[in-house]
C-alpha cells in the first residue's frame, strides 16, 4: 500500500491542527505519566523503606540498648565472647527482617567507634568473628556529616548513596541513655533490585510510547481529514446553543439531525451526542443540585462528628472547681473535621487524677475511630486500679488486635497522688513533657520513649516517678505543636517551645495554654495546618 507524504506542521486546516494536537497531547501525557508513574513509585517506596528501618532500628536497641552501652568505657570493656554473642544476635536479626546490616557506634575522643555490628548471614553461619570497638577509618568529611549527625543536631537522619550497581538506603536514630551516654543505631538496606525495576520499567514505558505515539498519528489522520467539515458546522451550532440558553432553534435541529444520519462514523455520533446534550442538560442540572445538596449533608454529619469527638474530652475549666490541690485544663485543635489527637483527665478516686495525652498516627475521620477507642480503652483501664504501665500493656494488647491499616499511637498515661504530689507515669513513644518548678528554668523531662501503642504485642512499659511540689506545673503537648509550620516551611520546634516557657509570667495551667496556643498561631501566620495542635497543663498546688 502506498502511503502518501504529509507535511502537518506546514498545514494551516483545521485537519492540521488536531493532527498536531493530537500529537502534541499524546506526547505530553506520555512523558508525563511515564515520569509521574515512575516519581511517585520510587517516593512511596523510599518511605516505606525508611519506615520500615526505623522499626527495625527500634527493635535493634532491645538487643543493644541503653545498659549495653553505659557499660562500654574503651576496647576492652566487652569480652570477646559476650561480643561476639551479642553479634550473632544481631546477624540473625538482621537476616530475620530481611536487612543488609544493622550496627551500633559512638563518637570516643572525635572517633567513630563501632560497638556492635551484624556479619553476612553467609559468614555469621561460617562462624566468622568480628572485632569490638572498631575504628572507622573511611572519609572523615563523610563521619562529620553523615555518621554524627544524628548526634549533633539530636534527630533521626535517613542517607542514600551508591557504590557501583549496589544502591544503599540507610537510617541513623540516636539515643541517649539514663547516664547520658550517647550512641546511634544505624541499619543498611540494599535496594538494588527495586531501583533497577524502575529503571527497566521507565525503559518500557518510553519505548510503548513512541509505539503509541507513531499508531496514533497513522490511524488519526484519515478520521480527522473526514470530520474537519462537519466540525465547523457543530462549532455555530455550538454557538447557537450558548446564545439561546442552551436551546436550539427548530431548523438547526432539523441540519444537526440530518448531519447525524448523513455522517455513520463518529462525526454522526458526535451529532447524536449534541442533540442529547441540550435534552440532558435539565436532568444535569438537577442532579448537581441533589449533589450539592448530598454533598452539604456530609458536610453536616462531620459537623455532627467533630461535636461528638470534641464531647468525648473535657471541656469545662475548672473542670474540679471544688479540688483546690490541683488545676489541670486542655486544649485540642483539629487539622480536619475531626481529629486524631486525644487527652483526657479524671478522677480515679478521690485521692488520684489521672490524665494522659496522645496522637494517632493519621488524621482525619479513621485517626479519630482509633482515638475514641484508644481513649474509652485507657480510661477503662485505669480506674480498674493498674497502675500507668500496666494500663498500657493491656491497652497496647488490645489495640494490636484486628489492626488492619497499621496505624499506631504514642501516648503518656500518668497519676497524681494528691495528698503527696507523687506522679507515677509511663510513656509510650510520646513526646517529653515540659516540667515547670519555682526558681528553676523549664525543662524537657528525661524519660523512657517507650514503644508506641499497637504496634507490637506484649510490649513491656515502665512506671516512672515525678515528684511535684507546691506550684509546680507540667506541661504535655502532641507534635503538632512543635511541628506546626509558617510560610517559610519552618517548624516552630522544641527550642521555641521551652523559650515560650522561660517567657511566661505564670504557670497557671489556663496561661500557659492561651501563651502556647498564641504563640503557635502567631508563629504560622495563616499557614495551613497540616496536624492537630493539642497541649495539656496540670498544676499540684497543695
Amino acid at each position: 500500500m502506498k502511503i502518501r507524504k504529509i507535511n502537518i506542521f506546514e498545514c494551516p486546516s483545521l485537519k492540521g491542527k488536531i493532527l498536531r494536537l493530537i500529537i502534541l497531547v499524546t506526547t505530553l501525557s506520555i512523558i508525563s505519566f511515564t515520569l509521574l508513574s515512575i516519581y511517585f513509585a520510587e517516593r512511596t517506596e523510599a518511605k516505606m523503606i525508611e519506615e520500615q528501618l526505623i522499626t527495625v532500628a527500634i527493635g535493634a536497641r532491645n538487643i543493644v540498648g541503653d545498659e549495653f552501652h553505659d557499660s562500654i568505657v574503651d576496647s576492652t570493656s566487652i569480652g570477646h565472647d559476650d561480643y561476639n554473642m551479642l553479634v550473632g544476635k544481631l546477624s540473625e536479626y538482621a537476616h530475620e527482617v530481611n536487612v543488609r546490616e544493622i550496627y551500633t557506634y559512638i563518637k570516643y575522643k572525635n572517633e567513630l567507634r563501632f560497638t556492635s555490628a551484624s556479619l553476612n548471614y553467609q559468614d555469621y553461619l561460617q562462624n566468622k568473628k568480628d572485632t569490638f570497638f572498631t575504628k572507622y577509618e573511611g572519609d572523615a568529611a563523610l563521619v562529620e556529616s553523615v555518621f554524627f549527625k544524628p548526634l549533633n543536631e539530636k534527630r533521626t537522619v535517613s542517607n542514600t548513596y551508591s557504590e557501583g550497581v549496589v544502591h544503599i538506603k540507610s537510617v541513623f536514630i540516636p539515643y541517649t541513655t539514663q547516664s547520658g551516654n550517647q550512641y546511634v543505631i544505624g541499619v543498611d538496606f540494599d535496594y538494588s533490585d527495586y531501583k533497577s525495576i524502575l529503571n527497566k520499567t521507565l525503559f518500557i514505558f518510553l519505548a510503548l510510547g513512541f509505539i503509541i505515539l507513531t499508531f496514533s498519528i497513522w490511524l488519526s489522520y484519515r478520521p480527522i481529514k473526514k470530520i474537519s467539515t462537519p466540525l465547523k458546522k457543530l462549532v455555530a451550532f455550538n454557538d447557537e446553543l450558548v446564545a439561546n440558553d442552551f436551546h436550539l432553534s427548530e431548523p438547526s435541529l432539523q441540519n444537526l439531525f440530518k448531519l447525524s444520519t448523513e455522517c455513520t462514523d463518529e462525526v454522526g455520533q458526535l451529532c447524536d451526542a449534541f442533540l442529547s446534550m441540550q435534552y440532558s442538560l435539565a436532568q444535569y442540572i438537577v442532579d448537581l443540585r441533589n449533589t450539592t445538596k448530598a454533598k452539604e449533608s456530609i458536610e453536616a454529619q462531620l459537623k455532627i462528628a467533630a461535636n461528638i469527638q470534641m464531647s468525648m474530652i473535657p471541656s469545662d475549666y475548672p473542670s474540679f472547681p471544688d479540688r483546690k490541690e490541683f488545676d489541670i485544663c486542655g486544649s485540642m485543635v483539629p487539622a480536619k473535621e475531626v481529629g486524631g489527637d486525644l487527652f483526657n483527665y479524671f478522677l480515679v478516686d478521690s485521692n488520684h487524677l489521672a490524665f494522659t495525652i496522645g496522637d494517632v498516627s493519621d488524621k482525619g475521620v479513621p485517626a479519630a475511630l482509633f482515638m475514641s477507642m484508644t481513649n474509652t480503652l485507657i480510661k477503662a483501664l485505669t480506674l480498674s486500679g493498674l497502675s500507668p504501665a500496666e494500663v498500657l500493656f493491656k491497652a497496647n494488647n488490645e489495640l494490636v488486635k484486628d489492626n488492619e491499616q497499621c496505624m499506631f499511637v504514642t501516648l503518656v498515661l500518668g497519676i497524681l497522688d494528691i495528698k503527696t504530689g507523687n506522679v507515677v507515669f509511663a510513656n509510650a513513644g510520646h513526646n517529653p513533657f515540659i516540667v515547670l518548678q519555682k526558681n528553676k528554668e523549664p525543662q524537657y523531662h528525661k524519660m523512657e520513649t517507650g514503644m508506641v501503642l499497637a504496634a507490637f504485642e506484649d510490649v513491656p512499659f515502665t512506671n516512672e516517678y515525678l515528684q511535684l511540689q507546691q506550684n509546680d506545673s507540667i506541661f504535655l503537648y502532641t507534635d503538632g505543636v512543635t511541628e506546626a509550620k509558617n510560610r517559610a516551611n519552618q517548624l516552630y520546634g522544641e527550642e521555641r517551645l521551652i523559650e515560650m516557657m522561660k517567657q511566661s509570667q505564670s504557670h497557671q495551667v489556663n496561661t500557659l495554654i492561651k501563651s502556647v496556643c498564641s504563640g503557635v498561631t502567631e508563629f504560622v501566620n495563616g499557614f495551613e495546618q497540616s496536624d492537630d495542635i493539642t497541649t495539656m497543663a496540670l498544676q499540684y498546688n497543695k
